[in-house]
């Protein structure tokens, strides 16, 4: 499981909500659209955190079984 692709996935929905945010100082409506927005790049975002920990853990506890 590689937690790169989490990763740029929430850095391009960051990408897309500061956008949001920019256009909603015209179009105000556009605020919620760039909440949702940001709230699942930080979800997608802490899914890619917790695999990469699970990927740590696991690598970890297979260098321990080779040494002993």
């Amino acid at each position: 499981m590689n937690s790169s692709t989490f990763f740029t996935t929430a850095t391009a929905l960051t990408m897309v909500a500061l956008l949001g945010f920019i256009i909603s100082g015209f179009f105000p409506f556009l605020v919620d659209f760039a909440f949702a927005v940001e709230g699942a790049a930080v979800i997608i975002a802490l899914s890619g955190l917790v695999a990469l920990a699970f990927v740590t853990v696991r690598s970890s506890l297979e260098r321990v079984a080779r040494l002993y």
